[in-house]
């Protein structure tokens, strides 16, 4: 059985998720399993270390339509075993999605285990946005 490499997806559509994973799997599908999951309405409130044992345990986290929150960036948290997988998902996604500046990519790390993913997707793009700015 093929390791997981489990992705959670903010402000991405089905479309874009879809293109990620054909990426993936077509560039690197021998370094795992990659599940993509969008993050719902009911889920933003939610732990993202609860949801992420869910997916782990193969029970879907709680779901409706995908969220597209209110973010100036679309956000992808990656949990992988390996630090070359977490890079080979964020390749495989920015070389098929448009605006890739606008993409962040973020492994979710023991911290954020206890964020929801409100707080998390929040904070990430704050961290973002002081990181264009410092750059100019």
């Amino acid at each position: 059985m093929r390791e997981k490499i489990i992705c959670f997806s903010l402000g991405l559509s089905p479309g874009d998720l879809e293109r990620g994973r054909a990426s993936f799997n077509e560039s690197c599908g021998a370094e795992g399993e990659l599940v993509v999951v969008p993050v719902t309405d009911a889920m933003l409130e939610r732990n993202v270390g609860d949801a992420l044992e869910c997916v782990i345990s193969g029970s879907a986290p709680d779901g409706s339509n995908p969220v597209l929150p209110d973010l100036p960036c679309r956000v992808v948290l990656v949990a992988a075993l390996e630090r070359e997988q977490v890079f080979s998902v964020m390749r495989s996604f920015k070389a098929v999605l448009p605006d890739p500046q606008e993409l962040i990519f973020a492994v979710i790390t023991e911290t954020a285990l206890g964020w929801t993913f409100r707080d998390y997707a929040t904070h990430l793009v704050q961290e973002h946005e002081e990181m264009k700015v410092r750059s100019r």
